[in-house]
């Protein structure tokens, strides 16, 4: 039977491809040899700095436009759309479940179960030669604690996408070995989990001096997760007890404390041409990136290649062609809106609805609603009128009253004032833009291309240059935050609904809201869209799965992407969700100073796909890769509706 695929994957990989980043610097010595790194105790920690290079490079994995991370990213999602790239090819498989290319040959689907893979099979070498060592040297407990974490997690990964996983703890010392490959009990796997973590709690110090590597408090946040994982979906299989005592112990530890406001999280502490630095009270876990040697992956050129996740994330405003005066665009490539972008994923309508916009800070501190002219000849002010059709009255007017929030000028808020949205209809509105004037957010060609609402919390002005996409600006992956709402959850489950509540205000009311005396779960799910929407590697698909298949069934056939209603004509202004789905239909035409409705119907459509495709009997997980099931013998059974 061909078993050496998968036992290359588990088995020894070159340190040298890994590297070693220069914030994780242990001095290792030049000569790097088997006996060196598995004999002695600098060598095994040498082996443990070289993961976490090989770690982060996941946020750069992935051909082209680097797919994996986007999908671990976006993929399943309720509160995203995708617009383009990720529309295309294995993309599609994972963020819209098309069955075309959600299935055992997507690369990407590959991709994610051979990173995971290689952690454990590197963690299981490291912790093999490090019981055999002195486990009084502290060298070798430090070791063997993040030998632990890098398994855990990776487990954890594996065990959340896929469901039925092969599961070992012995390293790969003999590739011709045969092993009888077959689908590991979902309880074992997690017990194994819950052991790595309970030895690095009890090991690992709440600080590290070198930035980026694991601490107890990443243990017990991860250890919280794991508590609450419902084991082949049985909720009664969560251990809410010590889920609350992990999160108890973060918060008594007094190593962590929330950022004074939202958009803190995402500023950086500290920069440089190199670096956006991301290590403040809040975060416990952070990917250290860096445009230096050691700091990013490299790529076939000999380039550090950062990661793109400020291109995917940011809006595509400087390509709006509807503002070309001369042959110039009034809005430019400009740093502080975002730089060169993709615009590939962004904030759906349901996303943006959750907030209250008038009193939670978040929806102007998480994303930018807004963008302004910056390229505007002074001696040659943009001139553009629009004609009011009915159709335009139900995004220039709400409840009656003019719409403040498509960035009109007081004199064009004025003027509608003056009309009322009868006297409206066929009046002429004309604009003159000088620079830092607003663009109103009708006037594009494609506003979910141009003019959509985007994320900045992986905004970087401060590592990218102003006409290329890679970043090198930390990412965040485990914050304090998410600490409180686990905790929520967890008292909420078990019936606490004081503590429960209190945990829960500790985000709720750092965005401006009123406290809660009560919540519910979909409180809590609700929030977790608010606080992290599109952040972290695949934060809200998990979130999803442990609220239960019903759950995300519902979430997902609701809310995904953006729903648009073939009848656009009888749209009534409800909610901010219809505001943007209705704008989403809207094109503006300079040249007869019009907008229409149809232009981009077929166009606007395919942002819905997600909720057609998804099948909750097959896409709560992925498809196990078939070149792994073929390297396992062809044995390993593939996951129910993939066959």
């Amino acid at each position: 039977m061909n078993t050496k695929m998968l036992k290359l994957l588990l088995g020894c990989f070159c340190f040298f491809t890994m590297g070693c980043t220069h914030f994780l610097d242990e001095n290792s010595p030049t000569d790097l040899n088997n006996d060196f790194i598995y004999k002695t105790p600098e060598g095994l920690q040498f082996a443990v700095v070289a993961m976490y290079n090989f770690q982060r490079d996941m946020a750069n994995f992935g051909a082209g436009e680097g797919s994996l991370p986007a999908n671990s990213l976006i993929g399943g999602d309720d509160i995203t759309f995708t617009r383009a790239g990720e529309s295309l090819g294995d993309w599609a498989g994972c963020t819209k479940y098309d069955p075309n290319y959600l299935n055992s040959l997507n690369k990407d689907v590959e991709g994610y179960w051979n990173y995971n893979y290689k952690l454990v099979g590197r963690a299981n070498e490291i912790a093999f030669y490090a019981l055999k060592m002195d486990q009084s040297n502290p060298l070798v407990k430090q070791a063997l604690c993040e030998a632990y974490c890098f398994r855990a997690l990776a487990y954890f990964n594996l065990l959340r996408r896929y469901d039925n996983i092969y599961f070992t703890t012995n390293p790969a010392l003999n590739s011709d070995q045969e092993v009888n490959y077959a689908p590991a009990n979902q309880a074992d796997v997690m017990n194994q989990i819950k052991q790595d973590l309970d030895y690095a709690i009890a090991n690992l110090a709440w600080t590290t001096p070198e930035l980026g590597r694991f601490t107890k408090g990443f243990a017990c946040h991860v250890k919280s997760l794991a508590d609450l994982w419902p084991i082949n979906g049985d909720p009664s299989t969560m251990d809410l007890t010590d889920a609350a005592a992990q999160v108890e112990t973060i918060l008594a530890s007094n190593t962590y404390s929330l950022m004074n406001e939202p958009k803190d999280v995402f500023a950086p502490i500290s920069t440089s041409s190199t670096s956006a630095k991301l290590n403040n009270s809040e975060a416990i876990f952070v990917h250290q990136w860096s445009n230096e040697i050691g700091g990013a992956a490299v790529n076939s050129s000999n380039s550090l290649t950062g990661h793109r996740f400020a291109s995917s994330s940011l809006t595509r405003y400087d390509k709006n062609t509807v503002f070309s005066v001369s042959d110039s665009y009034s809005i430019n490539t400009d740093l502080e809106q975002g730089g060169v972008t993709w615009g590939r994923f962004y904030p759906n309508d349901y996303l943006l609805s959750l907030y209250d916009q008038a009193t939670d800070k978040r929806y102007t501190q998480y994303y930018r609603n807004t963008f302004t002219f910056n390229n505007i000849p002074s001696s040659q002010p943009l001139t553009r009128s629009l004609v009011i059709q009915s159709h335009d009255i139900k995004y220039l007017f709400v409840n009656g009253q003019p719409n403040t929030n498509m960035g009109l000028s007081t004199t064009i808020l004025q003027q509608l004032q003056n009309y009322g949205p009868t006297g409206a209809v066929n009046k002429t509105l004309n604009f003159t833009f000088r620079n830092g004037d607003a663009v109103p957010k009708f006037m594009s060609p494609n506003i979910a291309q141009y003019m959509r609402p985007s994320s900045t919390k992986y905004f970087d002005k401060w590592t990218r240059d102003i006409t290329i996409n890679p970043s090198f600006k930390d990412i965040i992956v485990y914050r304090l935050a998410e600490t409180y709402l686990v905790g929520a959850e967890a008292y909420l489950r078990a019936g606490n609904m004081g503590k429960a509540v209190d945990l829960f205000n500790k985000v709720w009311t750092r965005a401006g809201n009123t406290p809660k005396t009560s919540i519910t779960l979909q409180d809590i799910l609700d929030e977790d869209a608010r606080e992290f929407g599109q952040e972290g590697f695949g934060h809200r698909w998990y979130t999803l799965k442990r609220f239960g298949a019903a759950t995300m069934e519902q979430q997902i056939k609701k809310y995904a992407g953006c729903l648009y209603n073939d009848n656009i004509n009888g749209y009534v202004f409800k909610t901010p969700m219809d505001f943007y789905s209705y704008l989403n239909r809207i094109n503006y035409n300079a040249g007869n100073r019009k907008t229409d409705i149809i232009t981009n119907i077929n166009t606007a459509k395919i942002y819905d796909d997600a909720r057609d495709n998804f099948d909750v009997t097959k896409h709560i997980r992925w498809p196990i890769p078939q070149n792994q099931i073929n390297a396992m013998g062809g044995n390993f059974p593939q996951n129910i509706g993939y066959n």
